[in-house]
């Protein structure tokens, strides 16, 4: 292509040639532009949210909210070993929270907290690449859901835990991770989701606006990179797994983000009854906690007591 415009303008009269100029150097950025836009950063956030920046917990503990609590460790199916906080609960159920990427059990203290005055025994634990967690690669609709399961069965093997009174909530990734899990282990009764991302190009909802419609082949190729870097091929997308959850209840949440709220309600549309949605129209993505912590809290612990303390 460059030779051809090198020989255009060669040709060209005094006249044209600075035009031609022109109309090569905005051919050349508007090629360089494109090759950016749907090449390297959708291949270079596929590599950032598969990669993430691992931070150690440090330097809280629940002790530093009052809460008494133990350091605990269990394996996933395929061997990798996760590690965590439990805070021990008075009512025989537990709940465990998943953080989302580039965090820890961390960030998860403060909503900890909440829970376990109510009652509840809480696991917070890091994420597989996360934290001081094994795992170097975070897969999107593949083995992060053994991560669920690995801590649903800790869960069910305390005898302080009553197996039929286990609930999960998750944000932004962790969402994703527990509804994942969830559809996979029937031990989760109760599944809470803050922002879920999307796992698959399916899980975008249908664009209604044109800020949508420019986001199509982005998500597309982004999509198309994913595998490379987690090797999960046919990776399941949410709305495939929502309906798995049966008769389970599901509170989604979301912010007041336009493409967020969009596809909280795409996701409710394909999960079952019971469900509900709670949103947080002044905060932002996974915002909801920190904008609002009395608001969350209680609609999360009162949904919590519905699906998991009563007969």
């Amino acid at each position: 292509m460059v030779s051809y415009f090198s020989r255009m303008i060669k040709k060209s009269s005094p006249k044209n040639y600075w035009r031609n100029i022109l109309l090569f150097l905005l051919a050349a950025l508007f090629i360089g532009y494109l090759c950016l836009q749907l090449i390297a950063y959708p291949y270079l956030t596929a590599s950032a949210h598969t990669h993430p920046s691992r931070q150690s917990p440090c330097c809280e503990t629940p002790a530093d909210f009052g809460l008494d609590y133990e350091e605990v460790t269990f394996e996933t199916a395929n061997g990798l070993t996760l590690h965590g906080w439990y805070i021990p609960g008075e009512n025989e159920a537990a709940v465990m929270l998943l953080h989302g990427i580039n965090g820890n059990r961390l960030s998860m203290l403060g909503l900890a907290k909440g829970l376990a005055e109510a009652g509840y025994g809480v696991l917070l634990f890091d994420l597989r690449g996360h934290g001081d967690s094994d795992g170097d690669i975070v897969p999107y609709g593949g083995p992060e859901a053994e991560d669920v399961v690995a801590a649903a069965a800790y869960l069910q093997a305390r005898p302080d835990v009553d197996p039929e009174r286990i609930g999960a909530l998750g944000w932004s990734l962790g969402a994703q991770v527990v509804i994942m899990g969830a559809a996979q282990d029937e031990n989760v009764k109760a599944v809470v989701a803050d922002g879920p991302g999307a796992t698959a190009v399916s899980d975008w909802p249908p664009p209604e606006t044109l800020n949508e419609w420019l986001y199509v082949p982005v998500d597309f190729m982004y999509y198309q990179f994913l595998p490379m870097h987690t090797g999960v091929t046919e990776p399941l997308a949410l709305i495939d797994v929502l309906p798995m959850l049966g008769e389970r209840p599901l509170l989604l949440i979301s912010s007041g983000d336009s493409f967020e709220r969009h596809r909280m309600d795409y996701f409710l549309n394909h999960a079952t009854d019971p469900k509900e949605l709670l949103v947080f129209a002044e905060s932002d993505h996974i915002g909801g906690w920190r904008d609002a912590p009395e608001v969350y809290e209680t609609n999360v612990i009162n949904f919590f007591d519905k699906a998991l303390l009563q007969p």
